[in-house]
C-alpha cells in the first residue's frame, strides 16, 4: 500500500513519534541532524523513546542530561554516551553488522517503529537515493511501519540499490544543510610502519576492506602502487585517490566486476562529489556488503581490520578494555570469516604495538580480565604491527606465540615470553 508522501515541517514530523517508541537513525555522515535536532527539542514529552543507531559522528545530543527522557540503543559504543550510560539511558547490544540488518528491522529484536532516512531530492521517477548511508537503514525502511525522511540537496545522489521511492515515505522534510563530515584522520609514523608491512600483504587485483582511522588512512595511502584493486564495504577521501590514480579498477573481481560494492561513505565534500552519480559504485544493503557469503566469493579477498589487545593465542578484542565497552563487533568478525573461506583471501590485524603512549603492550599474555572477544582464535590470520607481520593460520600454539612475540614492541618480549612459559 502506497504512503502519502506528505511534505510537513520538522515540528510536524517529529510530532508523529510517541513515548516508548523505538527511532531507527542513519549513521556517519547520513545522521539527519535537523531531524535528530527537533527530537531533542520535543524531548520532554517522548518519555522513554529509544533512538537506535550504530556509529554517529556528531556531538550526540540525545545522550545530554537535559534530554534524560530519550534512551538509546546501539551496536558501537562510544565516550560520548558513557555519562548516559552511567545514568542507565543507553543500552549497548553486541551484535555484529550482518546481524544488526534483520535484527534492527522488522520483525528483529530491536523492530523500529519509525526510520528516519536522510535522502538526496527525489529525480523525475520519484526515488530517493539515501545516498552515504544505506547499509543498515534502507532495508529497515522498506520494513517499517512510519519511515520520515529528512530531504537535502547537499546529500549525493548515489546508485546501486540505495533508493527508496515517495511512495515507501510517510513525511517528507526539506532541510538544506551541509552532511556531518568525517575527515582524514591524521597519520603519524608508527601508522606509516604498519601501512607498509599490511600493503606488502596485499597482492594486486585483490578485493580490499578497511574501515576508519589513522591505520586504515595510512593503508590505502600505501596501496597507491598496486593495480586493479577494488574496494569493499566503505568509502573514505582516500578512497577517490585511489580510484582517480587509477589503483582501483575493480577489473579482477569475480563478483561484480567493474564496481564497487559499498554499504557506507564517511568523508568530506569531496568524497560526496565523488560519490553523486557515480557509476562505479554499488551502493548495497549490508544484509549483502556484510555476508560472509558474499565475501567468500571474492577471490582474493583482503580484511584489514584493527584491534585493542591481541594474545598470544590469536583471539582480538577490537571493542573492550576490559570489561568496558568502548565501540563494537562492527563488521570485523562477517569480514575475518568471509576472508577466511575466499579463495586466496587474508584476514590482516592491523594495530600499534603498544598504548598509553608506549606505557603498555597491546600484544599480550591473555586478553584483560572481562574483555570480549571480537574475533576468536579459530579465525586468526595475520596479526601486523611496526613490527613487522605474524602469520598466524596453521600454526600451533608454541608457533602462534613465537610468531606474535616477534611483532611486540622489544621492550615486552622478554616478559611475554617468559608468561608464555609460566
Amino acid at each position: 500500500m502506497a504512503r502519502a508522501y506528505s511534505k510537513t515541517t520538522l515540528v510536524d514530523a517529529v510530532g508523529r513519534l510517541r513515548p516508548g517508541m523505538r527511532v531507527l537513525l542513519p549513521p556517519g555522515c547520513g545522521e539527519p541532524v535537523a531531524l535528530v535536532g527537533e527530537i531533542c527539542r520535543q524531548s520532554e514529552r517522548l518519555s522513554d523513546l529509544t533512538l537506535l543507531g550504530g556509529i554517529h559522528l556528531g556531538d550526540y545530543p540525545f545522550a545530554r542530561p537535559e534530554h534524560s527522557a530519550l534512551r538509546t540503543a546501539t551496536w558501537h559504543m562510544s565516550p560520548q554516551l558513557e555519562d548516559a550510560r552511567a545514568r542507565g539511558r543507553v543500552e549497548f547490544v553486541p551484535m555484529r553488522y550482518f546481524d544488526v540488518v534483520s535484527e534492527f528491522a522488522q520483525g528483529g529484536a530491536w523492530a523500529p517503529d519509525c526510520v528516519l532516512v536522510h535522502t538526496a531530492p527525489p529525480d523525475a521517477r520519484g526515488y530517493l537515493s539515501l545516498g552515504v548511508a544505506v547499509g543498515v537503514t534502507l532495508p529497515a525502511a522498506r520494513r517499517a511501519p512510519l519511515v520520515i525522511a529528512q530531504v537535502n540537496p547537499a546529500m549525493p545522489r548515489a546508485l546501486g540499490n540505495a533508493f527508496l521511492h515517495a511512495s515507501q515515505i510517510d513525511l517528507r522534510v526539506d532541510v538544506d544543510e551541509p552532511l556531518l563530515q568525517y575527515p582524514p584522520a591524521v597519520v603519524g609514523e608508527t601508522e606509516r610502519r604498519i601501512a607498509a608491512h599490511v600493503a606488502a600483504l596485499v597482492p594486486d587485483g585483490a578485493t580490499v576492506q578497511v574501515g576508519v582511522g589513522a591505520i586504515p588512512q595510512a593503508v590505502l595511502e600505501a596501496l597507491s602502487g598496486h593495480r586493479d584493486l577494488a574496494l569493499h564495504s566503505l568509502l573514505v577521501d582516500a578512497s577517490v585517490s585511489l580510484v582517480e590514480s587509477g589503483v582501483v579498477t575493480c577489473a579482477a573481481k569475480t563478483l561484480h566486476r567493474g564496481r564497487m560494492d559499498i554499504a557506507e561513505a564517511m568523508g568530506t565534500r569531496r568524497l560526496f562529489d565523488f560519490l553523486h552519480e557515480n557509476p562505479r559504485v554499488n551502493m548495497e544493503s549490508s544484509a549483502f556488503v556484510h555476508d560472509p557469503e558474499t565475501v567468500a566469493r571474492l577471490d582474493g579477498f583482503v580484511a584489514i581490520n584493527s584491534g585493542l589487545e591481541v594474545d598470544l593465542t590469536g583471539q582480538v578484542t577490537a571493542e573492550s578494555l576490559g570489561p568496558r565497552q568502548v565501540a563494537g563487533i562492527g563488521g570485523q568478525f562477517d569480514f575475518v570469516l568471509g576472508a577466511s573461506r575466499s579463495r586466496r583471501g587474508a584476514a590482516i590485524i592491523a594495530l600499534p604495538s603498544t598504548g598509553r603512549k608506549g606505557a603498555v603492550s597491546r600484544i599480550v599474555p591473555r586478553l584483560g580480565a572481562g574483555a570480549n572477544v571480537t574475533s576468536p582464535r579459530f579465525l586468526a590470520d595475520w596479526v601486523v604491527t611496526e613490527h613487522g607481520a605474524a602469520r598466524l593460520r596453521g600454526q600451533g600454539a608454541r608457533g602462534r606465540t613465537e610468531a606474535l612475540i616477534a611483532v611486540a614492541d622489544p621492550r615486552f618480549r622478554e616478559g611475554l615470553a617468559r608468561d608464555a612459559t609460566s
